[in-house]
């Protein structure tokens, strides 16, 4: 019997993607609304590596062909007791370049009673720049991606118009694993084999992409992924729940694949934040990407939790964005779905996020803190309310929970972390090492958050209760510090004696004193 269960305010289709790709066969099973926010319900994968098999055979032999089948099979069918309404089948590198593809095609559709699409190198590129775009938020200007798969590295160039050209080259992390690297450790001789295979596919594309001077490069794909962790984990103590729209130089991921490249595959699999799954594929995946990124002179990598499989998803219910959703609307929408799925009121949420952006425009002279951060008050006063629905008494340490888990898209790691602090010390105790998020941040950014706890407190006593669009909040900078006055409250005596209580942080950071005062609506 198919589980039909769905959260609340989910849309009437439930989509499942079957990757056949060349080192793992994965299923994603989502929702979608139809603004291109995605829901991922389930995820689980195999690991079949063909693109190693076919690296040494150049066809894909009877067992693991069989095996393949098999799995497929057991996937689909995870996905039908997950409520699966819409299945697409996509097989990828590996399967569309072995030799015995037809008799590959028969197997796999006996197996999941479903056509499977073989889909060239540029429809990978589009599908796969679909994901990245509802992933990662861009701030102008052209964007570069290297989708790191086991069989082939698919390159792409996207600006304000669109996907410019997309080009897939053979050199998959499984692919050059099996032709030229089988040595554990790897040697030098099968290291520079790997690079000249690779500065080789990818050298034509040189000229075009200086031609348009790409603002970044987006990386993303198993391996890719795999690589961030293990970066994640030298970077963090407690790495964060989510690596979208990590940063890291060229540099850092080369340092690293000389480490991985110097060592057995049983030392690799003691590193902190390793993928076993993927250990095998790490040295060569890293030579990839590092060659890759300095034949196209890239020297920073952004990396994008979602991808090719989350853009089939978003291109079979027909959201086919032609261009990318501005870095704004990206982080605005993803916020605003998870206060959908857990927040309250929004006319509420948005109430109390005004009066935060109040104080924080009449307190920046004394904070001195700009338009992001103002930003990331607004969207953690939207989100404070989200851990309600688990426990009202315990609101913000399981609000800070949703935050970092709950799939946020197009804000990075450190941004998430500052967004939970704000949730997460909104009551209680001031902001402190214990919670590892606020723990891992960077001294600076620690005192911008907890200026950002101080406003939002305030901003929270005085916005709380039935209020209304009759409220109204000044500030006015006094020597001794800021008065803010508040019109129009339906409770102005508690409006003075909770915020006075909550205006105890931020007058500590700011060494300033801070006077509340109430009127009523329309007087001086």
């Amino acid at each position: 019997m198919t589980d039909r269960r769905r959260r609340p305010g989910a849309p009437d289709v439930r989509t499942a993607v079957l990757d056949l790709g060349s080192t793992t066969f994965q299923l994603l099973v989502a929702d979608a609304d139809p603004e291109g926010g995605l829901t991922p319900i389930l995820r689980d994968r195999v690991v079949l590596n063909l693109g190693l098999v076919l690296a040494n055979h150049g066809r894909i032999p009877q067992p693991e062909a069989q095996r393949a089948a098999d799995t497929a099979r057991r996937l689909r069918d995870v996905a039908v007791r997950a409520g699966a309404d819409r299945f697409v089948v996509l097989a990828t590198s590996a399967l569309r370049d072995s030799h015995n593809r037809g008799e590959l095609t028969v197997l796999l559709e006996e197996a999941v009673g479903l056509p499977v699409q073989f889909i060239d190198g540029r429809e990978e590129a589009r599908l796969t720049l679909l994901g990245v775009t509802a992933s990662v938020a861009v701030d102008g200007g052209p964007t570069l991606l290297l989708d790191l798969g086991g069989g082939s590295l698919e390159v792409a160039l996207t600006d304000d118009t669109g996907l410019r050209w997309g080009r897939s080259v053979p050199v998959g992390a499984g692919r050059l694993t099996g032709m030229l690297a089988g040595s554990d450790p790897p040697t030098r001789e099968e290291r520079k084999a790997v690079q000249a295979a690779v500065k080789e596919a990818v050298s034509p594309f040189v000229a075009d992409i200086r031609d348009f001077s790409p603002a970044r490069c987006i990386a993303s794909g198993g391996t890719a992924g795999a690589l961030a962790r293990l970066l994640a984990a030298r970077r963090w103590a407690i790495p964060p729940a989510s690596l979208n729209q990590y940063s890291f130089p060229v540099a850092d991921l080369r340092a690293l694949t000389r480490r991985l490249d110097s060592m057995t595959l049983k030392q690799r699999l003691q590193l902190p934040g390793i993928d076993e799954r993927r250990a095998d594929l790490l040295p060569v995946g890293g030579w990839v990407l590092t060659t890759a990124a300095a034949t196209l002179d890239v020297e920073e990598l952004v990396h994008s939790e979602w991808g090719f499989r989350e853009g089939a998803v978003l291109d079979a219910l027909g959201i086919r964005q032609d261009t990318a959703p501005s870095f704004t609307d990206l982080r605005r929408r993803s916020v605003d779905r998870l206060v959908r799925m857990w927040g309250e009121d929004p006319r509420y949420l948005d109430l109390v996020a005004a009066v935060a952006e109040t104080l924080f425009d009449g307190t920046r002279e004394l904070h001195g803190l700009g338009v992001r951060e103002r930003e990331w008050l607004g969207h953690a006063a939207r989100l404070h309310t989200i851990g309600s629905r688990i426990s009202p008494a315990r609101l913000h340490k399981h609000g800070a929970y949703l935050v970092e888990h709950g799939g946020l898209r197009g804000f990075s790691p450190e941004e998430i972390a500052i967004l939970a602090s704000v949730v997460r010390f909104q009551r209680g105790k001031d902001p402190r090492p214990v919670y590892a998020p606020y723990s891992g941040l960077p001294a600076g950014i620690k005192r911008t958050c907890v200026v950002l706890v101080g406003i939002f407190r305030i901003a929270h006593a005085i916005a709380r209760g039935p209020e209304d669009e009759g409220l109204v909040v000044t500030t006015k900078l006094r020597e001794k510090g800021p008065r803010i006055r508040v019109a129009g409250s339906s409770n102005p005596e508690a409006v003075l004696v909770e915020a006075a209580e909550a205006s105890g942080l931020l007058e500590r950071t700011l060494e300033a004193a801070i006077a509340v005062e109430t009127t009523v609506s329309g007087t001086s």
